[in-house]
């Protein structure tokens, strides 16, 4: 497959759809005085990248895709082990942001509002208020166990285990369930 970078992008008439993975050992990344994540890669710097994991997510420390600012993509890192170990830790702190889920330690109340629910909250960084406008389209139930919830500005939390909520969390629980 050619390499984009030497001729300044894909062929024309190229595949829009061709994979590209980038080869590890040609490729840091590093954060801007700014704290913005740049990868070097073959020459060529590119500021502010942003990262995503691709399928299969069983594997998330396979295929990254790596993409500009306006999203379109870079390359995909095949499998963080092959960088550098400096890269590497940079690349898995911008995917443990991303990816972050705040875990839902306690359930204070959850109220029935005219614009919908109110639910006061604790997670592992404190205290949170959550509008959700209905149930049945921001809780997600995910197996037995879990719960999944999704306020009005698309902030996902977990509920990594009702069973293990504590008995006045479970008793606001069982107002809707």
């Amino acid at each position: 497959m050619p390499n984009p970078y030497e001729s300044g992008g894909f062929p024309e008439g190229g595949d829009p759809f061709d994979i590209l993975l980038l080869e590890a050992d040609k490729c840091r990344f590093r954060r801007t005085e700014g704290g913005l994540l740049l990868l070097s890669c073959d020459g060529r710097d590119h500021e502010e990248i942003l990262v995503f994991r691709t399928f299969p997510f069983s594997e998330p420390d396979r295929y990254i895709s790596i993409r500009t600012k306006e999203g379109e993509e870079i390359g995909i890192i095949a499998d963080l082990r092959q960088l550098d170990d400096a890269s590497r830790r940079e690349l898995e702190k911008e995917l443990h942001l991303r990816y972050l889920l705040p875990r839902v330690e306690a359930i204070r109340s959850i109220k029935q509002k005219t614009s919908g629910w109110q639910w006061d909250i604790v997670t592992q960084f404190g205290p949170e208020r959550l509008q959700l406008p209905n149930l049945h389209e921001h809780v997600f139930r995910q197996g037995e166990d879990r719960l999944l919830l999704v306020d009005t500005g698309e902030h996902r939390l977990e509920v990594a285990s009702i069973r293990k909520l504590d008995p006045a969390s479970l008793k606001q629980l069982q107002k809707i369930f």
